[in-house]
């Protein structure tokens, strides 16, 4: 079986299936992903019966409480805390640095070709290629794009010791989350890149959302004209008169406890990027010997807060059903199992989504008079 995409998702499979005794190979365009600010909720109980590794043994995954069983983590932290785990697991071959840039398939197999020139063949596929899934596109050739939900979410992370003093928010305290003026505003105190929770050495993570940003987001191609989501901007590709306008509007908007993490973020050539909400409600998730789970079978807002969660019970399902098939199984049969019983749970979560997506729109239009002119 060959997994594409190891990142979140492709990763908790590739360990959910070492756990259970399926072999993979995972193949990546990158080595070692480097993202930038995202804060995760995670249910650390849920990983270790996915995974087989228990996160809180050593070593483990850098968290803070957030409420009930949640806690929060850095996305930084959770993939590297999984690639490690990954590169330790029999039963997982991960191949980096190969783009996948083709795949044709038939009833019983899949072919894979490379951008450096070489191609595979596999029984069974899995795209776990996120949001931009080329996997995806093969399975739903007629609905292959995230649409645009309408906003775009500010994601920056900073360093507490970069900061004039120490954030006023306990290592407990989870998630600040506040509504003003037409915004949604977001942000905690995650530890530090060594896992240190000690004041001064922690990580301050925020997440504005924004309806009021199409514009750049368009002049970026970020956005087709028909509405998907066909990209991000990273933190080069943010005008600095456009981070500026940002700045002054921080103190008008958020709390005085957070107000230098986010002037940090937006004054950083490299902590901050710009990531239009997508939302992808899929129609199938699997076709022949071909499924796709995590960002490629569903898009959610993360004002849901179950992206990863989501994703790791895609894991835990599938791994399932494909340990516990035998020799006269067919991969599409298995795959065409986990469509019936993942799909109606997703779809429903999918419009739980846009809900939200709606309700924040709505919110936002109460307050014209306050649109920064960028």
């Amino acid at each position: 079986m060959i997994i594409v995409g190891a990142s979140l998702a492709g990763l908790t499979l590739a360990l959910a299936c070492a756990k259970r005794g399926v072999a993979t190979r995972v193949v990546e365009r990158n080595a070692r992903r480097v993202h930038g600010g995202d804060n995760l909720s995670v249910n650390l109980s849920s990983i270790a019966r996915a995974v087989g590794r228990d996160p809180r043994s050593m070593p483990p995954l850098p968290v803070v409480h957030a409420y009930r069983d949640r806690h929060l983590t850095s996305w930084p932290a959770l993939y590297g805390w999984l690639r490690d785990r990954a590169g330790e697991a029999d039963g997982i071959a991960l191949d980096e640095d190969k783009t996948l840039v083709a795949v044709n398939a038939d009833a019983d197999a899949v072919s894979l070709s490379f951008a450096d020139g070489s191609f595979a063949h596999a029984d069974l596929l899995i795209g776990a290629d996120g949001y931009q899934s080329t996997v995806r596109r093969t399975i739903s050739p007629e609905h292959p794009w995230a649409s645009y939900a309408g906003y775009v979410v500010w994601r920056g992370l900073v360093e507490e010791s970069a900061l004039p003093s120490p954030v006023n928010w306990s290592n407990d305290g989870g998630l600040w989350i506040g509504y003003q003026r037409g915004y949604r505003l977001v942000a905690a105190v995650l530890p530090g890149r060594d896992g240190s929770l000690e004041i001064g050495r922690r990580q301050v993570t925020f997440a504005w959302f924004d309806t009021r940003s199409d514009a750049l987001l368009r002049e970026t191609n970020c956005l087709t004209n028909d509405g998907y989501v066909v990209g991000t901007l990273g933190a080069a590709a943010i005008p600095v008169d456009f981070r500026e306008e940002l700045a002054r509007l921080v103190p008008q908007l958020w709390p005085a406890v957070w107000v230098e993490a986010v002037l940090e973020g937006l004054h950083s050539p490299t902590a901050m990027r710009g990531a239009p909400i997508a939302e992808y409600k899929p129609e199938r998730l699997a076709s022949g010997p071909m499924a796709i789970i995590g960002d490629a079978a569903h898009v959610l807002s993360p004002m849901t807060g179950s992206g990863y969660a989501t994703a790791v019970d895609d894991a835990v399902l599938l791994s399932g059903l494909l340990s516990r098939a035998d020799a006269s199984d067919s991969a599409s049969a298995l795959l065409a199992e986990y469509e019936r019983m993942r799909l109606p749970y997703i779809r429903g979560l999918l419009d739980h989504s846009r809900r939200l997506s709606r309700e924040f729109m709505d919110y936002a239009r109460e307050f014209p008079a306050h649109t920064p002119r960028f």
